[in-house]
C-alpha cells in the first residue's frame, strides 16, 4: 500500500513508520527539512508544511491512504490563533487534496481532549459532546479538526479519526511533555504533587492501532483509551521501579494555581517553558476517570497493555539512552 503521511517525525510517527515499513507499505513523508539523500527504501519525501496546497496535493498524489500525525501541541494558557489556524486549516487542506487525489482511507489522529470530559466519573463513549474552551486554544483545535476531517468523509474516501489519551511509553526521544514528567519524577525533581490525573495509553499501542485502522474499522471516531492513574500513583511507581519509594506531600490546589506567577516568571528568566501552566493543570484534575475503549477494541483489535508495563518500559528506555541514570 503506498501511504502519505504527515507528522512522521513525531513521538507517533517515529514508532509508527517503522512498523509501516516492515509491513511492506510504500511510505511518503511530508517534512519542512531538506531532503535527506540517503533515505531508506520504501521512504520518499515531499517538502513543505500543512498550510501549503501544492506540496499537499503532491504529498497525496498517487496514494492508497493518508495517515495526518500532525498538529501544533500547546498546553500555554494564551489562545493561540496560529495553532488553531494551522491545525484546523492544515487538516481541511489535507483533507480536501486527499478527496481530490482519490484517496480511500484518511486516518486523522485527534485526541480525547477533543470530547467534553465531563461528567468525569461517568464512562465516555465516542458519542461524547465535543469540548468546548477557549476559541484558539489547542482542545478546540482538536475538536474542530476532528470534525473537519469527518466532513470529507465519502465521494470514494472513508474518514477514520483515533483519539488516543495521554501517550506514554519507549523511544520518546524530545522527550514529550509526559516523557519529562517521568524523567523529573526519576530525578527527584519534583517538589511537590498536587490531585488529579489522567488516562494513560501506550505509544505503540497507538501505533498499532493506526495500522489496524488501515484495513479495518468503519468510518466515524475511535477513542484509544488505556488506564486512569494518579499523579500520586505515578511517581509512586516511578520511585518503586527507581528503587527508592519517595512519598511526597500533596499541596492543595489553591496554592498549585496562587504559585502560578512565580512559575511563569523563573521561566521568562531561564528561557524555557514554565514547569506548569493553568491548562496543565485543568487537563489533570478535571479528566475522565472512565473512557472506555470497547469500540476500537471490537473493531481494530485494540487492546492496551497494563499501565505499569509501559511504565517499566519507558523508564527502561531512558536508561538505555542515559536520559536517567
Amino acid at each position: 500500500m503506498k501511504i502519505a503521511i504527515t507528522g512522521a517525525s513525531g513521538y507517533i510517527g517515529q514508532v509508527l513508520v517503522p512498523l509501516l515499513l516492515s509491513d511492506g507499505h510504500t511510505l511518503r513523508l511530508l517534512t519542512r527539512r531538506a531532503i535527506p539523500d540517503d533515505a531508506p527504501a520504501g521512504l520518499t519525501f515531499v517538502q513543505g508544511h500543512l498550510l501549503a496546497a501544492a506540496a499537499l496535493h503532491e504529498l497525496v498524489a498517487g496514494v492508497d491512504a493518508v495517515i495526518h500525525l500532525a498538529a501544533m501541541i500547546s498546553v500555554d494558557d494564551k489562545p493561540d490563533e496560529n495553532l488553531f489556524r494551522i491545525n484546523t486549516g492544515g487538516t481541511r487542506l489535507l483533507a480536501e487534496a486527499a478527496q481530490h487525489a482519490g484517496v480511500k482511507r484518511f486516518i486523522h489522529l485527534s485526541s480525547v481532549t477533543a470530547y467534553n470530559q465531563a461528567p468525569y466519573d461517568t464512562i465516555m463513549t465516542e458519542n461524547r459532546a465535543p469540548a468546548v474552551t477557549t476559541q484558539y486554544g489547542y482542545d478546540y483545535s482538536k475538536a474542530v479538526s476532528q470534525a473537519i476531517a469527518l466532513e470529507h468523509n465519502g465521494h470514494g474516501m472513508e474518514v477514520v479519526v483515533l483519539a488516543p489519551t495521554a501517550i506514554m511509553g519507549p523511544f520518546d526521544r524530545q522527550p514529550s511533555l509526559i516523557g519529562k514528567a517521568v524523567i523529573n519524577m526519576y530525578k527527584g525533581k519534583i517538589p511537590a504533587l498536587f490531585p488529579g490525573g489522567v488516562d494513560f495509553v501506550d505509544v505503540r499501542d497507538v501505533a498499532g492501532a493506526i495500522v489496524s485502522a488501515l484495513h479495518r474499522g468503519s468510518p466515524g471516531a475511535y477513542l484509544l483509551s488505556g488506564e486512569w492513574a494518579s499523579l500520586v500513583t505515578l511517581h509512586k511507581e516511578v520511585s518503586r521501579i527507581k528503587g527508592r519509594p519517595v512519598t511526597l506531600r500533596v499541596v492543595p490546589l489553591w496554592l498549585v494555581f496562587s504559585l502560578l506567577p512565580i512559575v511563569r516568571m523563573l521561566a521568562a528568566i531561564s528561557g524555557g517553558p514554565p514547569f506548569y501552566t493553568r491548562r496543565s493543570v485543568y487537563n489533570l484534575i478535571y479528566s475522565n476517570k472512565k473512557i472506555d475503549h470497547s469500540k476500537a477494541t471490537a473493531e481494530l483489535d485494540f487492546r492496551p497493555r497494563p499501565f505499569l508495563e509501559t511504565l517499566r518500559d519507558t523508564i527502561d528506555w531512558f536508561r538505555q539512552t542515559g536520559a536517567i541514570k
